[in-house]
C-alpha cells in the first residue's frame, strides 16, 4: 500500500511540473546521454498512448499506456520482461521513466531509470506571435534561455544572449550549430544596434571569418532547397547536450550520465565548423574553409565551476583563458567581407519544434 501511496504522489508531482498545454506524445524520439542509442516511437489516438520503445542493444518493447493530465503512463512489455512507465513532455521532446516491477507485481519507484530524449525529424514550427521575454534587468538563466529563444523577437533575443555569463555564451559557441542558430538570430536583427554593439558582434564573430550579411545569403539557399528542417535537427540536439552540460556543472545530474554527455559533446567540440560552412555544405557547396584554411579551433576543457582566476588571463601558450567552462583563442581569425544586396532574412523558425 505504501508504495502505491509513492507512485500517486510521484504522478501528482509529475504532472504537476509538467507544461501547461500538452501538443500530444506522437512523434519519433532518439535517447540522448544515458539514452543513447534508444529509440522512442509514439502515437496518440484519444487519451491511448501506443508505440515502440528500443533499447539499443536489440531489444524491442512495445508500449501501450494513456494520457492522465499532461502526462502518460502504462506498461512497457516485452517477451519474459514488464516494466511500468511514465512519459512527460520536454522543449525538446520527452522525458521516459522507465520503472521496474515488484515481485508483487506493483511499480518499484526505487528502481526507475530517467531517461531524455529529443524528437527525431522534426518540422518546422509555423509562424506565430512572439512570446514576451524577461524585461531589461531580469537575470535569465542559460537553461531558461535555451528553452525559450526561439519563442522570442530576435531582438529581445539577442539582447539577453549579451546578458548571459560569458562562461555560458563560451559554452553555446563550443557547439557549432547551436552557434551557427543564435548567430542567425542575431544577424536578422541588423547589428550592430541597440541591443547588440559592435564589440558583442566581432566577439560572436570571432572564428566564424564572415559577416552577417554572407551569413544571411547562405541560410537564404539553405531555405531555397528546403534543408532547414535538417539544420535544426542536429542543433536542437546541441541545444539539448549544452542543457545537460550545465546540469551536470550544477551537480544536478549522476555521474553516469554526466559522463555519456561528455562522450557525445567532446567529438562534436573538435568537429567544429564555421556557421557559413555548415549551411554552404548542406546545399552541396564547398566550404570556404577548405580553400581559405580553417580558423584555429578552440580547445574544449574540462566542463568545472568557474574558478576564482580573473578573466582575460594570458597562458604561456599564447590563449587567454576565460574563468568557468571554456578557453578561447587569443589572436581573432581574420574576417572575409562581401559585397552585394542585403539578402532577405529567410524564415527564423519560432517557438519549440513541432510535433507530428
Amino acid at each position: 500500500m505504501l508504495k502505491i501511496v509513492r507512485w500517486c504522489i510521484l504522478t501528482v508531482s509529475l504532472i504537476g511540473a509538467s507544461p501547461a498545454i500538452a501538443a500530444g506524445f506522437a512523434g519519433q524520439f532518439e535517447g540522448i546521454g544515458t539514452a543513447g542509442g534508444m529509440t522512442l516511437t509514439l502515437q496518440e489516438s484519444n487519451d491511448r498512448v501506443v508505440g515502440r520503445f528500443h533499447s539499443g542493444r536489440g531489444e524491442a518493447f512495445s508500449l501501450n499506456g494513456r494520457r492522465t493530465g499532461d502526462a502518460a503512463q502504462g506498461s512497457v512489455e516485452r517477451s519474459g520482461q514488464s516494466f511500468f512507465f511514465h512519459l512527460e513532455e520536454r522543449p525538446l521532446g520527452v522525458q521516459f521513466l522507465l520503472i521496474p516491477k515488484t515481485p508483487e507485481q506493483g511499480p518499484d519507484i526505487a528502481g526507475a531509470t530517467d531517461y531524455s530524449f529529443v524528437q527525431k525529424g522534426l518540422q518546422l514550427p509555423k509562424p506565430s506571435v512572439y512570446r514576451a521575454a524577461p524585461p531589461r534587468g531580469i537575470d535569465v538563466d542559460i537553461i531558461q534561455f535555451i528553452d525559450a529563444f526561439r519563442d522570442w523577437d530576435p531582438a529581445d533575443m539577442a539582447r539577453i544572449y549579451v546578458s548571459l555569463e560569458s562562461r555560458y555564451r563560451e559554452l553555446i559557441q563550443l557547439f557549432d550549430h547551436a552557434a551557427a542558430e543564435v548567430l542567425w538570430r542575431v544577424c536578422t536583427t541588423r547589428p550592430p544596434n541597440g541591443v547588440f554593439a559592435a564589440g558583442d558582434l566581432d566577439q560572436m564573430l570571432e572564428r566564424q571569418r564572415t559577416d552577417c550579411r554572407a551569413y544571411l545569403s547562405s541560410i537564404t539557399s539553405v531555405r531555397d532547397a528546403g534543408l532547414l528542417n535538417e539544420f535544426l535537427r542536429k542543433s536542437n540536439f546541441q541545444l539539448e547536450l549544452i542543457r545537460e552540460t550545465v546540469k551536470c556543472d550544477r551537480g544536478l545530474s549522476p555521474e553516469t550520465k554526466c559522463a555519456d554527455v561528455s562522450a557525445m559533446s567532446g567529438p562534436l567540440m573538435l568537429r567544429w565548423r564555421r556557421a557559413d560552412d555548415i549551411m554552404r555544405e548542406l546545399v552541396g557547396d564547398e566550404p570556404l574553409e577548405v580553400a581559405q584554411g580553417a580558423p584555429a579551433p578552440i580547445s574544449p576543457t574540462a566542463i568545472t565551476r568557474a574558478s576564482p582566476a580573473s578573466d582575460g588571463a594570458v597562458s604561456a601558450d599564447g590563449e587567454v583563458r576565460t574563468s568557468g567552462l571554456t578557453r578561447l583563442p587569443r589572436v581573432r581569425p581574420g574576417r572575409q567581407d562581401t559585397v552585394g544586396s542585403e539578402p532577405t532574412q529567410g524564415y527564423l523558425p519560432r517557438a519549440r519544434p513541432a510535433r507530428n
